[in-house]
């Protein structure tokens, strides 16, 4: 599997950043705007489709891409590779090459930052209600907080780089959820790679990739929001052959 070709810090609970489009004259190619849905939120993209490449194929590939990080990397989908780890016993368990990828970088992550980013958070994202099942109207007890911290811990988990497994101690929860959506970014734009898409702006929840210019020979351009709500934008930078995300915590807390 090709890798990933960036990742930007992750975590946008909503999205934070907008796309600054604006006309694009039909003279110059044939431009294509396509939205779906995926991991709780909504996808969108814009390109100039080359000939030969229907929108449908491309808004087939990207939902395929993203389908694909979601089957592995979602929990909240029961039936996902990580969903199943996180049931297992303990022992070792191989995994499919996405999730083997993004789970190697974040624990790549997690001993570079001396585990200030932790992939097994899981058991305190889900104490705070921001996990897969119904989301809390209060803060979880010191009971349940100090129960979910003797969950955590990146330490726990071995990786077996030769057999592409890692090993479940039991009872550990992995959570990719602030790195996942970024490299489903990262898959799209490559699925959009693969047919020969080489102007195109990609995003995820608010997180974005682009390549090349806008049809029309203009940079693609990005909103970002004042982090209030209000809808305002702080600025609008350009965007090109490099990806952006956001973090706040005003529109989900």
């Amino acid at each position: 599997m090709a890798t990933s070709p960036s990742y930007a810090p992750r975590g946008a609970a909503a999205p934070a950043v907008r796309v600054a489009y604006g006309a694009m004259p039909v003279a110059f190619a044939a431009p294509a705007a396509l939205a779906g849905a995926t991991m709780g939120t909504t996808w969108s993209a814009r390109m100039a489709l080359p000939a030969g490449c229907s929108d449908q194929a491309a808004r087939m590939a990207i939902q395929a891409a993203l389908d694909e990080v979601v089957a592995q990397m979602s929990t909240w989908e029961v039936g996902s590779d990580i969903s199943l780890f996180n049931q297992a016993g303990p022992g070792w368990r191989e995994l499919p090459d996405a999730f083997f990828h993004v789970l190697r970088h974040a624990m790549a992550l997690a001993q570079d930052s001396a585990g200030a980013y932790d992939p097994t958070v899981g058991p305190l994202v889900n104490a705070w209600g921001f996990g897969p099942h119904q989301r809390a109207f209060e803060p979880p007890s010191p009971a349940a907080i100090d129960a979910a911290r003797l969950r955590c811990g990146w330490q726990r988990v071995a990786l077996d780089t030769a057999r592409q497994a890692a090993f479940q101690p039991g009872g550990a929860y992995l959570d990719l959820s602030s790195i996942a959506k970024g490299y489903g970014v990262d898959r799209a734009a490559m699925a959009l790679d693969a047919l020969g898409i080489t102007q195109y702006l990609v995003e995820v929840g608010g997180e974005l990739r682009a390549r090349g210019k806008r049809p029309d020979g203009q940079p693609w351009r990005v909103a970002v929001e004042v982090p209030d709500a209000s809808d305002d934008h702080a600025l609008a930078l350009p965007l090109e052959d490099r990806s952006i995300a956001t973090s706040g915590d005003y529109r989900r807390h």
